[in-house]
């Protein structure tokens, strides 16, 4: 508890909420901007399309923001080359664990904004009827997941590399890589393509009518291990990043 309040102390100036603020603000306009003028067909499907929107949203943006993220959280100790002496006065293992614990609040926060702001946007179009709040509340679990899961990377590389370029690029990579994916499968094995693999809404669009059909996917086995791969991931970096920490020269 105490690694963890210092956790937080040393990051009171850097102004990370602020900087995630900015960057999930851009995630907004673009929903906002998306579907601005709905017509009666859009208000009736509404509530269906946000579930299809979102993950659409999330797997190109939320690779980059989770970089930046755990980047603000590990370059203090690298800027101020301080691990070797946070080292003597705590173990590493719980330096990590409080850069883990740290990063998930902020996910927790992001998580919950998006669809705050997600809920109140189809209120405020009109859209008909009510969320269905089972589909809703599935889709913020596993949204979270698969932001820990890209955190939990993105930590393990911010923390091994002084050069804070490197996973900031690897940040950038896999939203293009999640860009890239969205044209292949809507499923991945990739960490990137969680929010893909868990997406519950698909689409269907009919050339000569022009008309789009949304409605709820029914997982494969495939798919389904696709989305149980998002909680393997959690394991896996979190103990690789855990075990390669611990192990690093200082």
């Amino acid at each position: 508890m105490i690694t963890l309040q210092t956790e937080f102390k040393k990051i009171k100036r850097k102004k990370i909420g602020l900087t995630m603020c900015a960057l999930i603000g851009i995630q907004f306009a673009w929903l906002l901007w998306s579907g601005s003028r709905p017509d009666e067909n859009e208000r009736l499907r509404g509530w269906i399309s946000m579930l299809y929107n979102l993950p659409l949203v999330s797997v190109i943006m939320m690779p980059t923001i989770m970089s930046v993220l755990a980047s603000r959280l590990a370059d203090v100790e690298h800027k101020g080359n301080t691990y070797k002496l946070l080292n003597t006065l705590r173990r590493p293992g719980v330096l990590y664990h409080a850069k883990v614990v740290c990063g998930t609040f902020f996910i927790l926060a992001i998580s919950i904004a998006q669809f705050v702001f997600v809920i109140a946007l189809g209120y405020a179009r009109g859209y008909a009827g009510h969320p269905e709040w089972k589909h809703y509340a599935t889709a913020f679990l596993l949204n979270f997941a698969c932001c820990m899961s890209l955190y939990l990377l993105q930590l393990l590389l911010s923390m091994l590399f002084f050069n804070q370029m490197i996973p900031l690029v690897a940040g950038l990579g896999g939203s293009m890589l999640g860009l890239i994916l969205m044209y292949i499968k809507m499923y991945s094995f990739l960490p990137w393509g969680g929010f893909l693999s868990a997406a519950q809404v698909s689409m269907d669009w009919n050339p000569e009518t022009k008309v789009i059909h949304f409605y709820y996917r029914e997982y494969s086995p495939i798919e389904l291990c696709a989305v149980f791969m998002i909680f393997v991931w959690i394991v896996v970096f979190y103990t690789a990043g855990r075990i390669l920490f611990t192990r690093k020269e200082v």
